[in-house]
């Protein structure tokens, strides 16, 4: 006749069948506790089985380490929830989800990417010829009631040749104001940007409440984690046990020919903050310790550059020139005398502030099986 037990779910644990049961691997016929329905499995007489309560036994945690969790680890960003976590029970289409709900943040790990800052480099800076020429009707350009002012700029980037921006008559230049050469800054260039701050984020340690039984393992004192054996979770989830406040010591592993595993892989450090102040300095350019821009600058009283008024040398102030009696205004040109803008210095792109790390958790698991 053949022989089968019953098996059912009983306030995290198992309520177990009390039939007779015909052994194989040297167990006898009584109550199958976790342990032994690991290791053997029930056979019937007519050499069918109706498979074993599925679990592992493992010995409690020493110290002030909690009660076991199923302990997920990854990018904050893929972090699943108790509820995704589910399995089939081998043999079986059983489907065990041993938790639901938000899991717990256990801590985050320091982020193990540095941080990579930009490469700084900077535009050439340059001399530029005045934009702004102005016929002033009174002489040195000075003010007063009758005072008139007519721009007779060049065009924007005027590069010296001769240009006609317009007519001048005697009545308007009495004197002829000049401005002032421009020196033109370097702008700092970004190179290469930066990873970008989620790119270097770290690890964090998320755990879900695990199915513990203290009653059903044969040595007094053993915990079964009911239903899971660690070769069987999904991946990057660990039966673990952790404690917070302390970056201390896993217990050693169990001992040769033991065949109850101990909480002995410690994870990665995690904590329960990390502040990350880490920042790339912006880039910026320091300007040349030297730089000499000259210019000469002609006006003439014919449009065509052929009829010269006046010539002044101009630098990085306005300047002022009387023409002459009666004069007529009609073109302008310039040549450099010392175009040497100097070279600027790229600043910045250096990696600035830290990472503070707050209250360390430890976090053991068992081995993983091989």
């Amino acid at each position: 006749m053949a022989m089968r037990r019953v098996r059912s779910w009983v306030a995290g644990g198992l309520l177990l069948g009390a039939g007779g049961l015909a052994a194989a691997g040297g167990c006898g016929a009584r109550e199958y506790d976790c342990a032994e329905e690991v290791t053997c499995e029930i056979v019937n007489a007519n050499g069918t089985s109706n498979g074993h309560c599925w679990g592992q036994c493992v010995y409690p945690p020493g110290g002030k380490f909690g009660e076991p969790m199923l302990v997920w680890t990854g990018p904050e960003t893929f972090a699943p929830s108790c509820e995704d976590l589910t399995w089939v029970v081998p043999g079986t289409d059983e489907i065990i989800r041993p938790s639901s709900g938000t899991p717990k943040l256990l801590g985050r790990a320091l982020p193990r990417v540095e941080l990579h800052c930009p490469t700084c480099a900077c535009t050439v800076p340059s001399c530029a010829l005045p934009s702004d020429v102005t016929a002033v009707s009174l002489a040195m350009c000075g003010d007063g009631p009758a005072e008139t002012r007519t721009p007779f700029a060049a065009p924007p980037g005027w590069d010296g040749a001769c240009v006609s921006p317009g007519w001048g008559p005697p009545e308007q230049l009495g004197s002829l104001l000049i401005g002032s050469i421009i020196e033109r800054p370097c702008e700092p260039v970004v190179e290469e940007s930066p990873v970008p701050r989620d790119a270097v984020a770290g690890e964090v340690a998320i755990a879900c409440p695990s199915r513990v039984s203290t009653t059903l393992c044969a040595q007094m004192g053993q915990t079964c984690l009911v239903y899971q054996q660690q070769n069987s979770l999904p991946e990057a989830w660990r039966q673990c046990v952790s404690i917070e406040g302390l970056d201390t010591a896993c217990e050693a592993p169990a001992a040769a020919g033991d065949p109850w595993p101990r909480f002995s892989e410690k994870l990665a450090v995690f904590y329960k903050g990390v502040e990350d102040t880490r920042a790339c300095t912006p880039c910026t350019c320091k300007p040349p310790a030297t730089s000499r821009c000259e210019a000469f600058m002609s006006a003439y009283m014919d449009s065509a550059c052929s009829d010269w008024l006046v010539g002044i040398s101009v630098t990085t102030q306005e300047v002022c020139v009387a023409p002459g009696p009666a004069p007529m205004i009609g073109s302008l040109s310039a040549t450099w005398i010392v175009n040497e803008p100097g070279r600027c210095t790229p600043e910045g792109g250096v990696p600035d502030g830290a990472r503070e790390p707050e209250e360390p958790v430890t976090i053991c698991c068992l081995p993983r099986e091989r």
